[in-house]
């Protein structure tokens, strides 16, 4: 069909058309000023106004079927044969449509500008109102952060006095070893001095057997000389004297042992380890009693040779006599006067040997009274050494019961500085690990066919290192902010440091919640569980949780209970992964009590746990235990999630306040879809469950997410009716979010980074710490 092109005459006579905007007979008038302007429905209502009643209005086209569009692009159909008349109509019809689309353009242009004012001011209001929001916040961001060095400083001066404490003791416990070797010193000295006095009983018995001979001589010289009556007499003074100073030195030993066991008493009551030294007592007790039974058989025996000495000076007196009369009537020869006078030399000789032993026992005698002074002397000083290390023992003692007290303040302290940081940053925190390339992935694989990479993260030491980026093969770029992010470099130590502050709040009364989300083959495993040689996060945060019990059990009186347990969810059944299991015809039920706030699995096994390496144990056999298949993503993929609770009970005897903390580590099953995984028979129902439990966990995290949300989905899956104390608010939670950084999984890591980042912008509310205090 050709197009008709017609040709309208110019008549010589016509005037100019005017101008469109002339059209209506009227000039619009501009507002003189903003606050003069009309509100945009009067304005409509001006532009209806100043419509010709004789023109057809928009609305009324558009219901004959006409468009702007039309209506810009129609052509006048005319012929050679029409008249001006009809030129005339057919132009003015074409002009009023003109008209109609103009006014209602102008119209629709009132309308919009009116409405970008409105939204211009709301921008400005909204703006208003978050810079004061923000200004706000950081003016309590900085009373909270000069609040938190406050008590930082305070905590360091209070570890600063324990140190000194402990410096303090140490110096004490040295002085004290000191005071220890000094008193095996003195306790050497008396058992010199006890061998000397046993020496001097020896001599004594020796002293005795040369009286008894002295005594022996003397009563054969009373046949042949009277003259040596008087040496006799002397003789007998003299061993009554030396008697005498045997009898005061052994008084004398006697003091110096009891002296000596005293000394042994007194320093045996200031440390319990000098025990032996009561038992040295006894034996010099018993020897004082010896001693004292032998002076007093010496003093009979003494009295006997006086009785005999006054007989035989009774005798020698009758001798004397009869000597004197024989001398009268007979006479004394030469020769007998000769041998008496020899055995009187003889005598004189044996006496001078008896006062030189006498005089040698007598100095001996003093030498012991010397040392027993020095002894004494010693025994005095180290008593007043140990009264004065009693003083300072006292006062250390009391110094490090304001320590500990101290301590006590600030791990209080510290735990609330702790609980608030980890408020500040959110109960639900989420990092993101991404694996490393590994030898089953092609070359490049982590390059796009541009060269680019698929997933830029931050490198060790930058300050974003929380930001990432995913390209996925066709070009397209997310970007994601989380809590932290870990590249393909960091180690198993550095995600858990990061993780420990969160493990710590388990043994301060908390509920903890840390689990592993991400794509089969992503490294989710690796991650909590690792290897022997290179730990995760669960072998890690149980050592942890020993060693920190273990220093307040030392330092604080605490005393810790710990039970750990496994189970896994397959296929929406929960299997115990340490028990036998629940009995014929039974199943395992997860009930939740409104009073404690503790979850309970019907038939589960809780084994007691006293030291690391018996959860090491427990990990091997869950792992051997626990379901897993190979996949086409994966050769060796989890086909279930297993949890791992580990349930702390401390009590503290000085107060009765005891804490009940929970920590749950989860290991997801690898979220992946059924085309990529090529599923098929059993592993079809399994990913099937496992896509079920993860989206019904998703399903809870929205619904938290919305604060209008009347029912949240706990029972929608065994996993979130299983975890719904610690995703209902109660507990501190952290994901780790696993992803692979090759182009083939981009897909897949991007769902997994966008569920992330729904997580991570999801607040469940204040965690609580499950305090009590005995009854």
């Amino acid at each position: 069909m050709q197009k008709r092109q017609t040709r309208i005459p110019r008549p010589v006579a016509k005037p100019p058309a005017e101008p469109l905007k002339d059209l209506n007979g009227r000039k619009r008038k501009e507002p003189s000023s903003a606050a003069a302007a009309p509100a945009p429905a009067a304005k409509r209502a001006a532009v209806a106004r100043e419509v010709p009643q004789e023109d057809p209005t928009w609305e009324d086209l558009v219901a004959e079927g006409d468009s702007a569009v039309q209506c810009l692009s129609h052509k006048l159909s005319l012929k050679k044969r029409d008249t001006v008349t009809t030129v005339r109509e057919l132009t003015l019809a074409y002009i009023k449509r003109l008209r109609a689309l103009g006014w209602h353009l102008h119209a629709m242009c009132e309308r919009l500008q009116s409405g970008n004012v409105a939204l211009d001011r709301t921008v400005k209001a909204e703006a208003n109102a978050r810079a004061a929001n923000k200004k706000e916040f950081l003016d309590r961001m900085a009373v909270m952060s000069a609040h938190v060095e406050s008590l930082k400083e305070s905590l360091e001066a209070a570890e600063r006095e324990c140190q000194e404490s402990a410096e303090a003791k140490e110096a004490l416990r040295s002085q004290l070893s000191k005071a220890a070797a000094a008193e095996d010193s003195s306790r050497a000295q008396c058992e010199q001095l006890e061998a000397q006095a046993a020496s001097t009983a020896d001599q004594m018995q020796e002293l005795r057997q040369q009286v008894a001979r002295v005594d022996e001589l003397h009563q054969q010289a009373t046949k042949y000389c009277a003259q040596l009556q008087e040496y006799n007499g002397r003789l007998q003074s003299d061993t009554q004297s030396a008697s005498e100073r045997l009898k005061a030195i052994q008084e004398e030993r006697t003091a110096s042992t009891e002296e000596a066991a005293r000394l042994r008493g007194t320093l045996s009551a200031m440390d319990a380890q000098l025990t032996a030294a009561q038992a040295a007592a006894e034996a010099s007790e018993a020897a004082r009693l010896r001693s004292s039974a032998e002076a007093s058989s010496l003093q009979a025996e003494l009295h006997q040779a006086r009785t005999e000495r006054s007989s035989l000076a009774e005798a020698l007196a009758a001798a004397s006599g009869e000597l004197a009369r024989y001398r009268e009537a007979t006479g004394r020869s030469l020769d007998s006067l000769e041998a008496e006078r020899s055995s009187a030399a003889a005598l004189a000789t044996r006496s001078k040997a008896q006062s030189e032993m006498n005089t040698s026992l007598a100095d001996r005698l003093a030498f012991a009274e010397e040392a027993r002074r020095v002894a004494e002397q010693l025994a005095s000083a180290r008593q007043t050494e140990v009264t004065a290390l009693k003083r300072r023992l006292k006062a250390a003692e009391k110094a490090q019961a304001i320590a500990e007290q101290r301590s006590q303040e600030g791990e209080l302290v510290r735990r609330q500085l702790h609980n608030t940081i980890l408020t500040l940053k959110g109960n639900i925190r989420v990092f993101c690990r991404v694996r490393p390339v590994g030898p089953a992935d092609k070359a490049s694989a982590d390059r796009l066919e541009s060269g680019g990479p698929v997933m830029v993260f931050p490198q060790p030491g930058e300050t974003s290192d929380g930001c990432l980026e995913l390209t996925t093969p066709n070009g397209n770029k997310s970007s994601f902010t989380f809590d932290k992010v870990f590249g393909p470099t960091a180690s198993q130590a550095e995600v858990f440091e990061e993780v420990s502050q969160l493990v710590q709040s388990a043994l301060d009364g908390y509920k903890v919640c840390i689990f592993a989300y991400g794509q089969t083959g992503s490294g989710k495993t690796f991650t909590t569980l690792g290897t022997p040689e290179n730990m995760g996060l669960i072998p890690r945060a149980v050592e942890q949780l020993f060693t920190s019990a273990t220093q307040l059990e030392a330092s604080q009186g605490w005393s810790f209970q710990m039970k750990a347990s496994m189970l896994e969810v397959y296929n929406e059944e929960i299997k115990d992964l340490l028990g036998k299991g629940p009995p014929a015809g039974k199943k395992h039920t997860v009930s939740h009590s409104d009073k404690t706030g503790c979850t309970t699995v019907s038939y589960l096994e809780a084994v007691d746990c006293r030291e690391p390496a018996c959860v090491a144990a427990l990990l091997q056999q869950a792992a051997r235990q626990r379901a897993v298949g190979a996949t086409a993503a994966n050769e060796r993929s989890s086909r279930s999630h297993m949890v791992f609770t580990l349930s702390v009970c401390g009590l503290r005897s000085a107060d009765g306040q005891q804490l009940n903390g929970v920590l749950n580590l989860i290991d997801l099953a690898g979220s992946e879809r059924l085309k990529a995984s090529g599923a098929s028979g059993e592993r079809l129902r399994e990913t099937q469950a496992i896509n079920k439990s993860l989206s019904a966990l998703g399903d809870v995290i929205t619904a938290l997410g919305n604060k209008d949300a009347s029912h949240i989905p706990y029972r929608n899956s065994k996993l979130t009716w299983l975890l719904q104390p610690c995703l209902g608010g109660d507990a501190k939670m952290l994901m780790v979010a696993n992803v692979a950084p090759t182009a083939a999984a981009a897909a897949e890591s991007l769902c997994s980074l966008r569920f992330a980042a729904k997580v991570n912008a999801t607040h469940i509310g204040t965690a609580r710490r499950a305090v009590s205090y005995a009854k």
